[in-house]
């Protein structure tokens, strides 16, 4: 599930605070910590997968989602073929693995509001199990997948991070 922050409600069931969220209860404190320091993304959504979900939903696959952290956005446009490059380049080879699912996303938003026009872009990155949860309890298969994904994802901040300290500060 995604994170919620508990000031105005108690967690579920199926979820533990975790310093001011409620996250599922079997994520590692080690993973959630580890995915809230990277440098280059911001963790906006995690999920451990839930087998009590009806066959054929999304909330029965693991899964993280990660936003390029604001100081590194200016400029991600211009950038963005060399970007598109090193991180698929990233990708390929930290993610051979046949299990996961990869998305990455460019938007350029426009919103008026206020009398002015905003312009924003934006990269997410999301990656999803391809197997379901089978049991409450994290089983090993969902177990490992994490692990593994989380230095992977370790991994694709610090070329990010090192590509944009080549880049675009001069």
């Amino acid at each position: 599930m995604l994170r919620r922050r508990t000031a105005r409600r108690e967690c579920r069931e199926h979820e533990k605070q975790w310093h001011e969220f409620c996250v599922d209860k079997n994520l590692e404190d080690d993973w959630l910590e580890r995915l809230n320091s990277l440098k280059a993304f911001a963790l906006i959504g995690i999920c451990e997968g839930h087998s009590d979900r009806r066959s054929g939903s999304s909330g029965r696959y693991p899964y993280i989602s990660l936003r390029l952290k604001e100081p590194l956005l200016p400029g991600i446009a211009k950038h963005w073929e060399e970007l598109r490059t090193v991180m698929l380049g990233e990708v390929s080879r930290l993610f051979e693995a046949a299990d996961t699912d990869i998305n990455l996303e460019l938007k350029f938003r426009l919103r008026a509001g206020r009398g002015k026009l905003i312009y924003r872009e934006d990269l997410t990155f999301r990656m999803r199990s391809y197997e379901v949860r089978a049991s409450g309890e994290l089983d090993v298969q969902a177990r490992n997948w994490f692990e593994r994904s989380v230095e992977w994802i370790e991994r694709l901040d610090g070329v990010v991070v090192k590509w944009h300290e080549r880049n675009l500060i001069a």
